[in-house]
């Protein structure tokens, strides 16, 4: 695949991708795990080397991860085999995202934002469905969007006649920088 954030991403999960492997899986969805059910199918949106991928399995549900990086999607594969855990990946470029209607009974979304996917995640997720997402907030001048950045608010009123059960814009540390950063939490079941 030649996009530009494959070639990114690629690049970088080829150098880090084992490391960032050893990471425990994002703080947000420990916190909100029984939340979710104890089977079914879940998808990991932007999964890069598969870190939530793999909780997810351990919880017992079955596991798409989705990613633009072929490398990253390699090692989740490789780490699956080597753990013992199913985890089905492909590659996949979530700017034009055509998912199948009432297929997930979870979806996550983790530092990642391209906001075609908000309708396709309301699509995609059964009624009573959960959707856990965070992704960064914009903090330069007010109201100027930004492709890879939420607008603050922006991601509660996207799913604000869902059942929020947590809605919160927070710093979070940064994996890369270690500097702590705005981002947006969205909890939500499907109505």
């Amino acid at each position: 695949m030649s996009h530009p954030d494959a070639e990114k991403w690629n690049g970088r999960y080829q150098t880090e991708g084992r490391g960032r492997q050893q990471s425990p899986p994002r703080e947000l969805l420990r916190a909100y795990h029984q939340l979710l059910p104890k089977n079914g199918w879940a998808l990991d949106a932007a999964s890069g080397v598969g870190i939530n991928s793999f909780y997810l399995a351990q919880l017992g549900l079955n596991v798409l991860a989705l990613d633009i990086s072929e490398v990253g999607l390699r090692l989740v594969r490789e780490k699956a085999i080597e753990e013992g855990f199913q985890v089905n990946t492909a590659v996949f470029d979530l700017s034009n995202p055509h998912l199948p209607a009432d297929t997930f009974d979870v979806i996550i979304n983790f530092r990642f934002l391209e906001r075609a996917t908000f309708a396709a995640y309301r699509n995609a997720l059964k009624v009573g469905g959960v959707l856990i997402f965070e992704t960064f907030v914009y903090e330069g001048v007010p109201d100027e969007p930004h492709p890879y950045f939420l607008l603050p608010g922006e991601l509660n009123s996207a799913f604000q006649d869902w059942d929020v059960v947590h809605s919160a814009e927070t710093a979070v540390e940064g994996s890369r920088s270690h500097q702590m950063k705005k981002v947006a939490q969205l909890v939500a079941r499907k109505v």
